[in-house]
């Protein structure tokens, strides 16, 4: 994609945006398929991490203990980001957190999000599972930081590239941009090559 758009990983203390929290934020930002600046912030969430999400990400207490509150980081986050894409590997995850911590401290953002998992099951049927690190090892990405934010982003989009890559070539466009990668998203798997073909 040739417009500017940023992609975010957010760890956390657990699966709920209801009621677990953003410990750590990592973001690139993209003009021209390449990283021109990036963004990483731990919060402290205002509750313990617990040792299995420390066993993940490596993330302790003690590392976040004297980190601002997400009250003081999500505006710099909407800042960084502003009104543009966002994408993100599991995009349900993220923008769940991402607006449940905005509204929080009264933001309400309107970004949109493309979700580079749904697009990797489309464009990758062959492979069993399509979690980043997967998708890092089929395609040869080394992913300096794995279930670290800023890594995690980094490595995203290098897997994104890839998958756009492989849009162009399966599709004959020259370009692909987000409309059309959000439908390329959104159909059965069982439709894509023909899809492509339109």
């Amino acid at each position: 994609m040739d417009i500017a758009y940023n992609i975010l990983d957010f760890e956390t203390t657990g699966f709920s945006a209801d009621y677990d929290r953003v410990i750590e934020i990592g973001v690139v930002k993209i003009t021209n398929h390449k990283i021109i600046d990036t963004f990483q912030e731990f919060v402290n969430p205002g509750v313990r991490i617990t040792s299995a999400i420390t066993s993940l990400t490596g993330i302790t207490n003690e590392m976040v203990k004297d980190a601002d509150r997400s009250s003081k980081i999500m505006p710099r986050l909407k800042s960084f980001v502003g009104d543009e894409l966002i994408v993100a590997h599991n995009a349900s995850f993220d923008s769940r957190f991402y607006t449940a911590e905005m509204n929080r401290v009264g933001i309400y953002p309107k970004n949109e999000f493309l979700c580079s998992l749904l697009l990797a099951r489309r464009m990758y049927q062959n492979l069993d599972s399509h979690k980043l690190g997967v998708l890092c090892n089929y395609l040869g990405v080394t992913n300096k930081a794995s279930h670290r934010a800023l890594g995690d982003a980094e490595a995203t989009h290098k897997v994104f590239n890839a998958i756009c890559e492989r849009v162009k070539i399966s599709s004959g466009r020259n370009k692909v941009d987000y409309k059309y990668l959000t439908r390329l998203s959104k159909i059965p798997k069982k439709n894509v090559a023909s899809f492509l073909q339109v």
